[in-house]
């Protein structure tokens, strides 16, 4: 017997549909889940963060208030402030992971961005992507470059290139409106663990009056630490679209991953930034 790659039912062997042999898939689905889409898959995966979501130096789980890490040229990783205050208490003013010279002008940043983009590291691609895209160290704005490096990040599988897709596509600001494209992407990165993506896929389905596969996402980014999910889950709640149990287990799967993303070290730095 096979597996159903959805949604784990039993399957005779050599089973497949007949939408399958057309579109080619290689995993197997029973008639139930090819007839249901991707959204079975969909919500099956990205329901935890990946490894890459967490601070290379204290392993815990990046917190999602992009103001409580930064991001290293240096090394290509996001560090949470904790850490980063943790090594300032010792002097310690270089990068704290790979201890490289932090000071780099723009164009020194460039170029060894650019190498690493040579040797075909997604994360500098991305990278770039962002800076062609809001016209940052000294580049002018140039969405064409933009989206090209966003796609390219995309194929090599960075889940925030897809999202960043999904934002241009979703907002059609700078590049043409495509809700298609734009709900192709944030789906790719939501099953990546992108918490925002899977929001921002809550958000589509609750205006176009989905609100059970809104509820849905909402319970998963919710699980995954996003506050205004939890809001959302409670206003459902409120509207009668969502049970009492609903919410009492968001609300419980929201604190649990708070509390995996808190630490002494981010306390005590949060609290100094802030003040």
């Amino acid at each position: 017997m096979k597996i159903c790659g959805a949604c784990v039912r039993e399957l005779p062997d050599d089973s497949y549909s007949v939408e399958q042999r057309g579109l080619r898939q290689s995993i197997r689905r029973c008639e139930e889940c090819v007839a249901a889409g991707n959204q079975l898959v969909l919500m099956k995966k990205g329901r935890t963060r990946s490894e890459a979501d967490d601070c290379p130096i204290c392993q815990l789980p990046l917190p999602l208030d992009i103001d409580e890490s930064s991001f290293r040229e240096c090394c290509m990783k996001k560090v949470c402030n904790g850490c980063v205050f943790a090594a300032g208490k010792l002097g310690m003013w270089d990068c704290p992971f790979c201890r490289a010279p932090t000071r780099m002008t723009y164009s020194q940043a460039l170029a060894m961005i650019r190498k690493r983009i040579d040797a075909g590291d997604p994360v500098a691609i991305l990278f770039l992507g962002n800076k062609y895209r809001f016209g940052e160290y000294g580049l002018e704005k140039n969405m064409t470059s933009a989206v090209e490096l966003y796609e390219r990040a995309a194929e090599l599988g960075v889940k925030e290139a897809h999202f960043s897709l999904g934002v241009l596509y979703d907002e059609g600001a700078d590049v043409e409106k495509d809700t298609a494209k734009a709900i192709k992407h944030y789906e790719a990165a939501a099953m990546g663990g992108h918490v925002y993506a899977r929001y921002n896929l809550s958000i589509i389905e609750g205006i176009a009056g989905n609100h059970v596969i809104a509820l849905q996402h909402m319970m998963i980014s919710a699980k995954l630490g996003h506050e205004k999910s939890l809001s959302n889950v409670k206003r459902l709640f409120m509207a009668g679209l969502a049970t009492k149990a609903d919410y009492a287990a968001a609300l419980r799967m929201y604190q649990n991953a708070v509390e995996e993303m808190s630490s002494p070290d981010r306390a005590e730095a949060n609290a100094v930034l802030r003040h």
